[in-house]
């Protein structure tokens, strides 16, 4: 009996995995990618690995989802190669999560296809993927990691490198390990569980050397900001960050989300004394302080920030519930009705999220998934393709918007108006800012290229060049954008002829 009931329940798994990866198949296949994404091809095309390391701490993301690029990049793949690695990565997650995760197998079911799982890291291809997935290892690996220190301290390792949020989840999960090791061998009077962590430990404290290393001499000061607005208001400020990132994910708003705080507090801090099981907690109210003081001092995060919290809760969830424990009536007359709760608070937070993602206002809903348009960089770059010479000269008016175009052009080469130099990657420096006058960029065109008759001008929202409009005609248009993108990466290309060769 109990043989046939397994076999049943795996083919329910097999069957929601299957579903799930079906239904962000869909999704990928629709989905154009945008700057974001391209931004990582073109540095893996342009740079080599210590141009790379040199360039990172300009871009605010560690080396790991580069490097994993970068092969595939030199060996030819198209760039839509990413967004099949991210569900690659993502469908591994979700199946571990399926199998191994100790809690109600709905409650789990619910939460793949809501934006924890879904699309965001699954079809968006950008590194998060890589912390979903090396969190839910390590929930996986947690009981198994004073068996195997290496292999544990290699996924820590890993987390620092995956991206800079994923820092205060490695480091406290680092110091757990240490903590609870050390509470053990001065419990035994012994240094055996304290050597068995530092066989582990000394991994992801040289991977932090490494994140150190490419972070180096950033301008950005949080401690000027620290002392500026003082630690009373900073509190204020991070709290009210943090309703606020519980209302981008849920569309709870600010005011109501405070209960939401308080019911979930109550359930912790019952489980926390229940099974004195601290760690897991101040693991997920830490992550959760971090993005709230980087939000305040250093960089506002968004939405794919906000979805790594879902996953610390998630791994939380993990460690304190117990083997084959599950949302039911029995396991709420046996005492277990606050582990019970925190899988409630999950399920609830999952539907809240898939709500919010269907709002009209948000960009990346899943009506805009499906129907809409994310970007026009693929359908730009077609008609590049189909329509002019690679021996054109093209000057593009936006590095960081059009950069998305050269992704799906490759054999394309353009200039940035601005500086005159061929446009590549988004780098967010001064020159890829500077500002020039139509006029300008015509005399600029007419000394570098004196053979060319006219020259080819890909304007976007956001533009370097001025009094455009005062040169350009319907006449010389020759693309446009048919549809408003999501992410704003309309284009306008047009053909522009030299005046002394009119």
């Amino acid at each position: 009996m109990k043989e046939k009931y397994l076999t049943k329940h795996n083919i329910q798994k097999g069957l929601v995995l299957l579903l799930y990866v079906v239904f962000n198949g869909v999704l990928l296949w629709r989905h154009e990618m945008w700057r974001d994404e391209i931004n990582v091809w073109l540095m893996g095309r342009d740079l080599s690995i210590a141009e790379l390391f040199r360039e990172i701490k300009y871009q605010g993301h560690p080396c790991l989802w580069y490097l994993l690029i970068m092969p595939f990049v030199r060996l030819g793949f198209p760039c839509r190669i990413m967004g099949i690695i991210s569900l690659t990565a993502m469908t591994f997650a979700a199946g571990l999560y399926l199998h191994k995760a100790p809690f109600n197998f709905w409650i789990k079911s619910i939460s793949l296809f809501s934006p924890i799982f879904t699309y965001y890291y699954a079809e968006i291809a950008r590194g998060y993927c890589l912390v979903a997935l090396l969190i839910v290892v390590l929930a996986c690996f947690h009981p198994k990691r004073n068996d195997r220190p290496f292999v544990y301290g290699i996924l820590l390792g890993l987390l620092v490198q995956a991206d800079t949020i994923a820092l205060p989840i490695a480091g406290m999960l680092s110091l757990m390990w240490l903590g609870e090791n050390t509470a053990e061998s001065i419990k035994e009077k012994k240094f055996r569980w304290l050597l068995t962590a530092a066989k582990g430990l000394w991994i992801p404290l040289l991977s932090l050397g490494l994140w150190i290393l490419q972070f180096y001499q950033v301008s950005d000061s949080p401690v000027f900001e620290i002392r500026r607005v003082g630690i009373g208001q900073l509190i204020r400020e991070c709290t009210d960050f943090s309703l606020w990132i519980l209302e981008r994910l849920t569309g709870i708003p600010k005011g109501t989300g405070i209960w939401i705080y308080a019911i979930t507090g109550f359930l912790v801090l019952a489980v926390s004394f229940q099974k004195k099981r601290f760690w897991p907690i101040l693991v997920m109210l830490g992550t959760l302080a971090f993005q709230c003081l980087f939000s305040r001092l250093v960089y506002e995060l968004n939405i794919w920030h906000f979805i790594s919290l879902c996953f610390v809760y998630i791994w939380m969830l993990w460690i304190l519930g117990e083997e084959k424990e599950d949302f039911s009536i029995k396991a709420i007359k046996t005492g277990k009705w606050s582990a019970c709760g925190l899988q409630l608070v999950l399920l609830l937070l999952s539907v809240f999220m898939f709500g919010r993602w269907n709002y009209p206002n948000e960009a990346s809903s899943l009506s805009n998934a499906l129907w809409g348009s994310y970007s026009d960089g693929v359908y730009a770059a077609r008609f590049l393709q189909e329509n002019l010479s690679t021996e054109e000269v093209i000057v593009t008016a936006n590095v960081p918007y059009t950069s998305t175009i050269w992704g799906f052009a490759k054999e394309y080469r353009a200039y940035f108006a601005g500086s005159g130099e061929l446009a590549s990657y988004a780098d967010w420096s001064k020159k890829q800012s500077q500002d020039i006058s139509f006029s300008q960029l015509m005399e600029w065109v007419a000394v570098s290229f004196p053979e060319k008759e006219s020259f080819v001008f890909i304007d976007s929202n956001e533009s370097y060049v001025t009094g455009a409009q005062d040169y350009l005609s319907e006449n010389a248009l020759i693309y446009r954008t048919a549809t408003p993108s999501a992410r704003q990466e309309d284009y306008s290309i047009y053909r522009v002829w030299l005046k002394e060769n009119e």
